[in-house]
């Protein structure tokens, strides 16, 4: 009897994974296409870093040698990202990055540069009287974009999660609208592992 209903479970899996796999699809093409109409702000996680200590990974300096870097991994999903915006006819009108060298990295290849911001930077080394100040201060640039492309923000997990409660990935793109009265409505989270689909 237990083989009988493993067995059943197993095929109902196997055909409702073609479903899951064409919804997940039809989710990230629906947000390429936002992204492609412009006036959308999208703040990613930087891509993939080298392994490195907590000392290190906390890091901010002057010489990028000090500090965690990207992997070939995270360099390959930045070229990766800056495809898929040329090929599905995405514009950037502002990019706006972490001062850590990762993020800036990452807004270089994926988005040809941007602008280094310190209320992008990592959010465990904010001072904390000023933390709550600055993520305001993103909160408000975000609500109040306007433009015919797209705003991106190459920033950390933690403040991607203290911002938005999202959790991300290396690379992951979260995709907002602004709703016209200063705040955001969020449209989706787009991995890059989804982008080569």
């Amino acid at each position: 009897m237990l083989k009988h209903h493993s067995l059943i479970a197993t095929l109902a899996a196997a055909l409702l994974l073609p479903l899951a796999i064409s919804a997940a699809e039809t989710e990230q093409q629906a947000l390429l296409s936002a992204l492609s109409e412009g006036g959308k702000v999208v703040i990613m996680r930087h891509a993939s870093t080298q392994e490195a200590e907590a000392e290190v990974s906390m890091r901010l300096s002057s010489d990028c040698s000090e500090e965690q870097n990207l992997s070939a991994e995270g360099r390959a999903e930045a070229r990766q990202i800056a495809t898929a915006f040329a090929a599905h006819g995405i514009t950037v009108d502002a990019v706006y990055s972490s001062e850590y060298c990762r993020a800036r990295e990452t807004a270089e290849i994926a988005f040809g540069g941007g602008e280094a911001w310190a209320a992008l930077n990592l959010a465990e080394r904010m001072e904390r009287d000023r933390s709550a100040f600055l993520m305001m201060d993103v909160e408000e640039r975000m609500g109040d974009f306007r433009g015919d492309g797209n705003l991106v923000l190459v920033t950390h997990r933690s403040n991607i999660n203290t911002i938005l409660f999202q959790q991300t990935e290396p690379s992951d793109m979260v995709i907002l609208q602004p709703d016209g009265s200063g705040g955001v409505a969020l449209l989706g989270l787009l991995p890059v592992a989804e982008l080569s689909q």
